[in-house]
């Protein structure tokens, strides 16, 4: 096992400039040609035509439906910094050179080469970006709000399923993905309240996780059997007991109690009767889990994830958060 130092994920810095799975590429490229549309319309009366004003309109247009989409008042279930990262940069009130630059790659994408007039604006876009200087836009700043970005979509992919194994109740594989979300929201959250999720949504869910664990291991020591009992307390060992630095650091009121209610439940064992084998393993047990020290000492390394394109991961999102919506909110 590894230390249990948790960073933020890394990836190629030339997220802007690498292929994306192929629904992504669908997405954005729909969108895009139905801005440039858009602008086709909006010019019918205009006298200038040329590629440069058709892509300076269909600019305006796009970015005036993404700062809607910013603005608007919406349900836990729809989350529209995961459709766009310009509306993610706006919420977050990414510099306007960043915003630009970002916009103009999307519309210098070699996919929208289907017809002349795409072919065109994509040509004035391609051009444009290299026209930009290192002192127009900090390229240094660029990478990182884009990096930023992936943090954010990677974090989401890492409670989405969580959250989806949590409510199957495949509690062993939910807990590494809704401990290492909780982490790297955390992470997020300190460069604002835009750039994460609701933190109480998963400290809730990550202390849950833990009882039910604990619910579990507990029962399968009380079974007295093998392999059960083993099971049980690797559960404990492996999983729970590594976590409850976690809760303790935290610090809030509910995680400090479920510690206190997880020590209980062992403890409650000692006046109990039972075979010799067991108290020796409860005796070996017991002092790990009443450890107070708050160092996080040792985890699993976090799960590789698989790639979701932009619809997958948007309709994976609204489905369990819908899903959560129905559990009272006064139980968290």
């Amino acid at each position: 096992k590894k230390p249990f130092l948790i960073e933020a994920p890394q990836q190629d810095p030339e997220y802007m400039e690498q292929p994306s799975p192929t629904n992504d590429f669908k997405h954005l490229q729909e969108d895009t040609e139905r801005a440039i549309s858009r602008a086709v319309a909006a010019a019918a009366a205009e006298q200038d035509r040329s590629p440069e004003a058709l892509l300076n309109t269909a600019i305006k247009l796009e970015y005036a439906r993404l700062v809607r989409f910013a603005q608007e008042d919406t349900p836990p279930e729809i989350d529209y910094r995961l459709q766009h990262i310009i509306v993610y940069f706006i919420q977050n009130e990414a510099p306007k050179k960043i915003l630009e630059r970002t916009l103009l790659t999307q519309f210098a994408d070699r996919n929208l080469a289907f017809d002349e007039r795409c072919k065109s604006i994509m040509k004035v876009a391609r051009a444009k970006l290299d026209l930009i200087t290192p002192e127009e836009v900090n390229m240094d700043a660029y990478e990182t709000w884009h990096q930023d970005y992936r943090n954010f979509r990677e974090t989401t992919i890492f409670m989405v399923t969580g959250l989806e194994l949590f409510q199957k109740s495949n509690y062993v594989e939910a807990l590494v993905y809704l401990i290492y979300s909780h982490q790297y929201n955390k992470e997020l959250l300190l460069k604002g309240l835009y750039r994460g999720h609701d933190e109480d949504l998963l400290t809730y869910y990550r202390r849950e996780c833990l009882l039910k664990l604990n619910e579990q291991a507990a029962a399968m020591f009380e079974s007295g059997e093998e392999p059960e009992v083993t099971s049980g307390l690797s559960i404990m060992n492996e999983l729970v007991v590594p976590c409850i630095p976690l809760l303790l650091a935290q610090d809030t009121e509910k995680d400090l109690l479920a510690v206190e209610d997880m020590r209980n439940r062992w403890c409650s064992y000692l006046g109990q009767e039972m075979e010799a084998n067991l108290q020796e393993k409860l005796t070996d047990f017991l002092p790990k889990l009443l450890d107070c020290s708050t160092e996080i000492k040792s985890f699993h390394d976090p799960p590789n994830l698989p790639s979701y394109s932009t619809l997958e991961l948007c309709e994976r999102f609204s489905r369990i958060m819908s899903a959560l919506g129905r559990v009272p909110s006064s139980g968290r």
